[in-house]
């Protein structure tokens, strides 16, 4: 019923992944002599360093004494901190819920309706509690009114028929979603728990 960051998660890895890679043939070029080879032939002017050169140009400490040096590293400190704190907040689970659906017909003339998705939802878990077997529905609306999705949590007795659940589920719950949206759903799931105890049951384990 919630929502992970996982597109993120991909791009970010995809990004750091790639990054990785170049550097590490980089690397691999430039230790086996390779990358003077390549360079040569497609013409651009690098000269191999001399064991006798300095890995630094000289002076080059020179930069990190004054002040400023420091500032720039606090700052860049805090930059990585925060993209890195902003990446974790964004694992959280959300539930991403819709936000108010105004429902108004084409030409918008007889005005709009502006309906809170949990009105719905409500509606939604009773219609689908009234199937046989179910134990207790929960329903969360994504998306907008224009293109809705609907998540479902269906908890089933164990003795229950789940396929007979599921199929009564597309074929009543789901087109009375879309008669009342006057719209068909962009995307349907639905999680089925089998369980016999009801969500609002409350028990203790010692």
């Amino acid at each position: 019923m919630r929502e992970t960051a996982g597109k993120l998660n991909r791009t970010w890895l995809a990004i750091i992944g790639l990054v990785s890679l170049l550097l590490g043939i980089s690397c691999i070029l430039l230790a086996s002599g390779a990358a003077l080879g390549i360079a040569a032939a497609t013409g651009v002017g690098v000269q191999p360093a001399d064991p006798s050169d300095r890995a630094l140009p000289g002076g080059f400490q020179d930069i990190f004494a004054t002040p400023l040096a420091a500032v720039i590293v606090a700052a860049l400190g805090v930059l990585v901190g925060l993209l890195a704190l902003g990446w974790l907040l964004a694992q959280v689970p959300k539930r991403n819920q819709a936000r108010t659906f105004r429902l108004h017909t084409d030409d918008a003339v007889d005005g709009q309706t502006n309906c809170e998705p949990h009105v719905i939802s409500d509606a939604v878990e009773a219609d689908v509690q009234r199937i046989s077997g179910v134990n207790t529905a929960t329903a969360l609306l994504r998306g907008s009114a224009s293109q809705p999705e609907l998540n479902l949590d269906v908890k089933v007795d164990p003795r229950a028929d789940v396929r007979s659940i599921i199929d009564q589920i597309h074929a009543t719950v789901t087109p009375n979603l879309e008669t009342a949206l006057e719209t068909p759903l962009r995307k349907t799931a639905v999680l089925v728990n089998v369980t016999n105890r009801r969500s609002r049951d409350k028990t203790a384990v010692l």
